[in-house]
This record gives structure tokens, C-alpha cells and sequence, in this order.
């Protein structure tokens, strides 16, 4: 029988604490997949983010990566097609009802300056790949935007096209 795949998302705001303290909380709880956005970052590498059994992917280059995915002992996979700056993707190989799965897993960070379109166009494309390749999508996302239906206090101008999106789905919190 197949085990569920927990996860866990955060902004770590560039916290050498905040890494510290959700690192020990990833190992002690052994979450298999963590969602990252804003990583402590110096010397052009993500640092602090270091837990025996896990890898940890992003997308290298010359910009300050603002993402990316901790993931434990699994099958996983990153789509550098799908990976940039703020953007990344990698497919896991998991079990479910007996069969196969291979869904997508990624991490985003959405900008606060890009007012519109607030979704960027790697994780638009991302949308439209998993769409019509029928797979399943989960992503771990700081939006930077605001409004009432997930909990805040304000609404800001961002919150309306989010909200709308054909590619998000709200469940019950």
C-alpha cells in the first residue's frame, strides 16, 4: 500500500533562522517534499537548506534564485524546461489506487512588482503542459498578492486575477 507524500510550503524571507528552524521541522516531522520561496541566500548559493537524504532543486544561472523544492528519499526529477529564477518544477514518481503516478510538483514566486498578468509565463506554460498532458499539478506559491478568500486582511491589485484564474482551484481550508 502506497503512503501519501506530505508536504510543506514556505517563505523563508532570506532568514538564516527561519532555514534553521523549517529545516529541523522538515527533518523531525520527515516531510518528504518542501515547497521554498525566498531562500537564505550569500556566495551565489542557497545555503542553510542541507538535510542528509534530501535533494534540493532549483534552477542555477547568474540571477538570484527565489525558489526552490527540498525533496526526501523519492523518485523525483526537475524540468529545467519549466525552471528559472522564480520557477521551479520537478515531476515525482509516486503510487496511487496501484498505478503509477508522475505528477508535477513545483515552487513559485510570483513577483510583487508584475502587477499585470500576475502569473508569470513559465508557470503559464507550466499550466498548459500539465493541462494537456493530463498530469496532476501541485504548486507551493508566495503570490504576493492579497485578498480576503485565503485570509487577509486587504485586498491589493493582484488578488482578482489570482482568484479568477482557470488554474487555481480553492479547496476548504
Amino acid at each position: 500500500m502506497a503512503r501519501a507524500i506530505s508536504f510543506i510550503q514556505a517563505n523563508l524571507q532570506h532568514s538564516i533562522a527561519a532555514s534553521e528552524i523549517f529545516t529541523r521541522a522538515v527533518d523531525v516531522k520527515g516531510i518528504d517534499t518542501a515547497l521554498v520561496q525566498e531562500p537564505w541566500y550569500r556566495e551565489d548559493c542557497i545555503r542553510g537548506l542541507n538535510i542528509p537524504g534530501y535533494t534540493l532543486y532549483y534552477a542555477g544561472g547568474k540571477d538570484r534564485t527565489r525558489v526552490c523544492i527540498l525533496a526526501r528519499d523519492m523518485k523525483a526529477w526537475m524540468l529545467p524546461g519549466f525552471s528559472c529564477r522564480d520557477l521551479v518544477a520537478v515531476t515525482v514518481k509516486c503510487i496511487e489506487g496501484g498505478a503509477e503516478r508522475r505528477p508535477v510538483v513545483c515552487s513559485a514566486y510570483l513577483p510583487c512588482h508584475y502587477v499585470d498578468p500576475p502569473l508569470s509565463s513559465e508557470l503559464e506554460e507550466l499550466f498548459r503542459y500539465c493541462e494537456n498532458e493530463n498530469i496532476y499539478l501541485i504548486v507551493g506559491c508566495d503570490s504576493n498578492a492579497h485578498h480576503t478568500a485565503w485570509g487577509s486582511t486587504n485586498c491589493n491589485g493582484r488578488e482578482e486575477s489570482l482568484l479568477v484564474s482557470k488554474y487555481f482551484e480553492f479547496g476548504d481550508s
